[in-house]
């Protein structure tokens, strides 16, 4: 069984049309039409996510490789760690969210600096009225 034969097995088994399969992958429905007759291939991103959506591994879904049951404890997917799922997510995103993302740091960076002088600000404030009440108190 090919790569296109599998796919259009788990699609069909799933009762979605290639449209919605298209939608959810943010492709065309003449990608999916292509993959099924196994004149194209989709790109690792979307490899993962059908393999996600179908419930099966990428060895299944690409080899046509059955896993067993003790296969898939070793074999399950864990996150190694919020930099591994960070590089992830940033490595799969266009130039343009990109940028969008880097002025997101840029703002955020000036709400951390605005909160942590308005912190100092106002413990200065404070600091400053407890020494005044002192000095008043000992003057007194």
């Amino acid at each position: 069984m090919t790569f296109g034969e599998r796919l259009y097995k788990l699609r069909k088994d799933k009762n979605i049309s290639q449209e919605e399969l298209a939608d959810l992958l943010d492709v065309s429905r003449q990608s999916i039409s292509k993959w099924e007759n196994d004149n194209a291939y989709p790109e690792m991103t979307r490899l993962l996510f059908m393999s996600d959506f179908f419930n099966v591994s990428l060895d299944y879904l690409m080899r046509g490789v059955e896993e067993t049951e003790s296969d898939q404890e070793t074999t399950s997917y864990e996150a190694r760690g919020l930099l591994t799922v960070w590089n992830c997510f940033v490595s799969n995103l266009s130039n343009k969210q990109r940028k969008l993302l880097m002025i997101l740091y840029v703002l955020l960076i000036c709400v951390c600096i605005a909160v942590i002088v308005s912190f100092i600000y106002g413990m200065g404030y404070v600091i400053g009225e407890t020494i005044a009440n002192i000095q008043n108190s000992i003057n007194y």
